[in-house]
């Protein structure tokens, strides 16, 4: 999966943009008590290891 793709599931799932970081963008949920980093490299490919860590805290 590509980042682009990850950003929109999180957002489709409730999370939004708090702030941006240098490479990075910070997204928070009002029903988590911790936020997820989703990266600006839009065109590549999610790490595997990465990507389901990512999944399980985004929550599909």
């Amino acid at each position: 999966m590509k980042w682009s793709e990850l950003r929109r599931k999180a957002e489709r799932k409730g999370w939004y943009l708090v702030r941006n970081g240098s490479n990075h963008d910070i997204y928070a949920h009002n029903d988590k008590d911790f936020q997820i980093q989703i990266g600006r490299h839009d065109s590549e490919e999610v790490k595997k290891g990465l990507f389901s860590k990512l999944k399980k805290q985004i929550g599909f």
